[in-house]
C-alpha cells in the first residue's frame, strides 16, 4: 500500500489544477515557489490539512510547513513540463513561517 505523503496528495489535486491556480492568480511571467506554497493553506485547505495529518509525525507545525513545501517544490521540478513552467535558478524570499530562505525561480513557459 502506498504511503500517504504530500507528494502523493499532489498528485490526487493534479496537474491540471496546478497550472490553472499558476496561471490564474499569479500574473507575473516568472515567480519563486513562495508564491505557490505560502497561500497554499488558503485556496488548498483541504488538501492541505490532509498533508498536515499525513505528516503529523515529522515535528511541529513550522517543521511540517518546512516539509510540505519543499514536496510542493519537489512536486513541480518533477511536473513542470506538464505545468508549462521552467526552474531558471534560485532566489530567496519569505517562507510561510515568515522566515526568509531560498527558493526555486520559475518562469511560464506559455502565456
Amino acid at each position: 500500500m502506498t504511503r500517504i505523503t504530500a507528494y502523493v496528495i499532489l498528485k490526487e489535486l493534479g496537474n491540471d489544477a496546478l497550472h490553472k491556480y499558476i496561471y490564474e492568480n499569479i500574473a507575473e511571467p516568472t515567480f519563486d515557489s513562495h508564491r505557490i506554497t505560502n497561500p497554499f493553506p488558503q485556496d488548498f485547505r483541504d488538501y492541505y490539512e490532509r498533508m498536515l495529518i499525513a505528516h503529523a509525525d515529522e515535528g511541529d507545525i513550522r517543521n511540517r510547513n518546512v516539509i510540505i513545501a519543499n514536496r510542493i517544490g519537489i512536486y513541480l521540478g518533477h511536473n513542470s513540463r506538464d505545468l508549462q513552467i521552467e526552474k531558471i535558478g534560485e532566489v530567496t524570499s519569505t517562507n510561510m513561517n515568515g522566515e526568509e530562505t531560498p527558493t526555486s525561480l520559475w518562469r511560464k513557459t506559455t502565456m
